[in-house]
């Protein structure tokens, strides 16, 4: 059961990130597209910043479960580094739970927000005004992935804690 849930956990974040690095190219081609309209055709765009800040924001949240999911978020480790083996182990669990309990609050918190967003079809502010729920929908949606991860972690180090007293 486990592995099952955990490997429809990772396709999702790989799809998410291919997703997000797809939009991060967007950036790009809307960026160089600017810049030709603006300086080559004196003529710019008028959704181009706009478009910008959008998939910026897209991209930056349907990456992160993946960073998540590869234990290759930021970490300040210098207690981990100078603890012994078993005591980093058990250090390390806590401060996976207190992360996955951290981010469901800021997912829940955040899911509240989308729900009132596209209750109230606020927009966005700007030449190229969108529903504000249009961006913000990736925020809970990255939140409640990487929260995932961080049980996903918290389980996997558990179960090492364990097997490891068991070998003693």
């Amino acid at each position: 059961m486990y592995i099952k849930i955990k490997k429809t956990i990772d396709l999702i974040s790989d799809l998410s990130f291919n997703i997000g690095s797809l939009m991060l190219g967007g950036i790009v081609i809307v960026f160089c597209t600017e810049i030709v309209m603006r300086y080559f055709f004196v003529s710019p765009t008028s959704w181009g910043p706009d478009t910008i800040t959008y998939l910026f924001c897209a991209s930056l949240m349907l990456t992160m479960p993946e960073v998540t999911k590869n234990n290759e978020h930021i970490s300040i480790s210098v207690i981990l580094d100078f603890s012994s083996e078993k005591v980093g182990n058990y250090i390390q669990l806590i401060l996976y739970a207190i992360s996955f309990f951290i981010i469901i609050y800021t997912f829940h918190i955040t899911f509240l927000e989308l729900v009132r967003l596209f209750d109230t079809e606020i927009r966005t502010l700007g030449a190229f005004s969108i529903p504000k729920w249009w961006v913000f929908i990736f925020i809970p949606f990255s939140l409640l992935l990487t929260s995932c991860h961080f049980l996903l972690l918290f389980i996997k180090r558990a179960y090492n804690i364990k097997s490891n007293l068991r070998s003693v």
